[in-house]
């Protein structure tokens, strides 16, 4: 196994055994509310929002779009758990700014391997074992912020 893999099973064990009684917790949020933000791994809704175990529920993915999937989370949420705001959170600086979907179609043409950003734009170290199949996928980049969020 994998170093990370061991460090988040050595993580996981630790929450569980000091997770106490929050499993008692209804499954409703008790807020009720939910937030649909970007996946980037600097941001923590926890801290930016103010929440604890049981307040709200937080839906993440690239750029924080809302997805089909996403909706359909937020009507569970709403119709079945009793969520009555939402809010869409995006942030600065966020990696869905700096591709196109002619980018990322063009770059999984060429290789599966992870891409690196340069000076001058998204590049394959790596040019070999491309897959065609992320042509049919819109990857829904954006190149404004502040329409993002309404799109």
């Amino acid at each position: 196994m994998s170093q990370i893999y061991n460090e988040v099973l050595k993580a996981n064990e630790q929450y569980a055994s000091n997770f106490g009684d929050k499993g008692s917790l209804p499954i409703p949020p008790g807020r009720k509310f939910s937030v649909v933000t970007c996946m980037d791994a600097r941001l923590d809704p926890a801290k930016f929002a103010g929440l604890a175990e049981g307040d709200a529920h937080v839906i993440r993915n690239a750029g924080g779009r809302v997805t089909e999937d996403v909706i359909r989370s937020l009507i569970i949420s709403h119709k079945l758990l009793g969520t009555q705001e939402w809010f869409v959170i995006h942030h600065s600086d966020c990696g869905m700014l700096t591709f196109t979907n002619d980018i990322i179609h063009d770059l999984l043409s060429e290789s599966l391997e992870s891409a690196a950003l340069g000076n001058n734009g998204w590049y394959n170290p790596i040019k070999e074992g491309g897959s065609e199949a992320g042509q049919y996928i819109n990857f829904l980049p954006f190149k404004n912020l502040e329409k993002s969020v309404i799109d």
